[in-house]
């Protein structure tokens, strides 16, 4: 059964593809298009650039903690110790568990702690996170912001974007903190059947990706906060989910337009014990794992990567970063061995703002629908590469001077296990300097250069 399960799939998904490439042209010509901005953003807040008590002009790294179990004094020197700079985590009083954060340098992105209810919970007349004042705001050294909602629905924007605009006005440093929903369907499409007719299998046609549109339209024009949050778990059991590049893409264009951060919490954990029809997410406890996800952000402009979960969570217990013991997973040095990589060039990549991504080879791309995405470049001005394999390259402009910077990354399904070869060739006379891999590589003069790219791993490359 699964066999044949699969093979539908893969039937299913040649056919998108092909029908994509013959649509296309059609597509443009009554202007269907899987862009946030054209079709659902005129009247976007462009979000007020504020100053925290963090650093966000790098990649950070975090980890979301869903609660805190008995064991919550170990948790911030082993967060330091997997190459994290904050978690996201249920605190309420427990100043305890702040003070030890701020001994071992965690910051700390907190529930509960000043009193914040459950946004879901609240009539809209509900006054509580209201009387929050500059006085009665606690003001932890560890603190970062306050989670206040998690996956709120369209209709609760107009209302969350009142709490989120007093608590601006407090000015705190600290991050009003909302994450929303991965791509989903709130029956509030409005494609028209004859586009259904003409654009069947593609994104025009689909009501999860209309519905996702309107979501993020309506959060960029009812709330001004500096960032776009997102949980996106990519890997099944079965396979990569087909859409997790396109929610990626469509966050990542709505905060390039509107001068937000994309924070994305990526998948360090899972349920494959408990998996009946293929269709759960799998355990993400291979290094190779955490480099395809954070790689796959970082194409996207994401500032953040914030691991779920660290120890308290939702999945297996065994398949967090850490047991419920506190003793690290296969998960736990999954992530570190990710994290090392990524750190280097932390800094170095907060110094380049995003412009749009591309795949390469797209029908063998895994986690894009049909292997296009919306915030491509035009061809002229995509690099050059020469390879068989499914690529997502990520471009940049320096925020000062004229340097561009790329993130490459191997796009090969995972289950796969397939190493990526490929030649990008670079402008003449530019220095190259290639970041990945445990090392940093320079090529003085520019021209091509030859990547072998292990399962999931990738490249940001800076071009100066």
């Amino acid at each position: 059964m699964d066999f044949i399960n699969q093979a539908f799939d893969q039937i299913e998904r040649a056919l998108r593809i092909a029908l994509a490439v013959l649509l296309a042209p059609l597509a443009l010509a009554v202007g269907a298009s899987s862009s946030v901005m054209q079709t659902h953003g005129q009247g976007a807040i462009v979000a007020e650039r504020r100053d925290y008590v963090f650093d966000n002009d790098r990649l950070l790294l975090g980890a979301y903690n869903n609660g805190l179990s008995e064991h919550y004094a170990i948790l911030p020197a082993l967060a330091k110790e997997a190459g994290l700079g904050f978690l996201v985590s249920w605190v309420a009083d427990n100043e305890d568990f702040l003070d030890k954060c701020q001994e071992a340098g965690i910051g700390v992105i907190a529930k509960g702690y000043n009193g914040n209810p459950s946004f879901m919970s609240l009539p809209a007349a509900d006054a509580r996170w209201m009387e929050l004042t500059a006085e009665t705001y606690k003001k932890h050294p560890a603190l970062w912001g306050d989670d206040f909602v998690d996956e709120p629905f369209t209709p609760h924007f107009k209302d969350l974007a009142k709490y989120v605009d007093h608590y601006n006005t407090l000015d705190t440093g600290r991050m009003f903190y909302i994450n929303l929903l991965p791509i989903h369907d709130e029956d509030d499409s409005a494609i028209p059947f004859w586009m259904k007719v003409l654009f069947p299998l593609t994104s025009y046609s689909s009501d999860k990706f209309d519905s996702y549109r309107r979501h993020i339209g309506e959060y960029i024009k009812s709330i001004d906060n500096g960032h776009i949050s997102v949980d996106h778990y990519p890997y099944r059991v079965d396979g990569t989910s087909s859409n997790w590049l396109n929610n990626l893409d469509m966050l990542a264009e709505a905060c390039r337009d509107t001068n937000r951060d994309l924070w994305v919490i990526t998948q360090a954990a899972g349920n494959e014990v408990h998996h009946v029809d293929g269709t759960n997410q799998r355990y993400c406890d291979k290094k190779s794992d955490q480099l395809q996800q954070g790689y796959a952000c970082m194409a996207f402009g994401a500032r953040a990567i914030v691991y779920a979960c660290f120890q308290d969570g939702w999945w297996d217990a065994e398949s967090h970063m850490l047991t419920a013991a506190g003793e690290p997973t296969a998960t736990y040095y999954a992530v570190q061995a990710a994290n090392a990589e990524f750190a280097p060039f932390a800094k170095k990549y907060g110094e380049y703002r995003w412009r749009g991504a591309y795949t390469v080879n797209g029908m063998k791309v895994a986690g894009a629908y049909f292997g296009v995405l919306s915030n491509g470049l035009p061809k002229e001005e995509r690099l050059p590469v020469s390879t068989s394999d499914g690529l997502l390259i990520g471009c940049f402009d320096a925020k000062a001077g004229v340097g561009k910077a790329y993130v490459i990354v191997n796009m090969n399904e995972l289950l796969e296990e397939r190493t990526a070869a490929c030649t990008v060739t670079f402008p003449q006379g530019k220095t190259v300097t290639v970041y990945g891999g445990g090392e940093t590589t320079v090529h003085e003069s520019g021209g091509a250069v030859r990547f072998t790219l292990a399962p999931g791993d990738g490249r940001f490359v800076t071009v100066e």
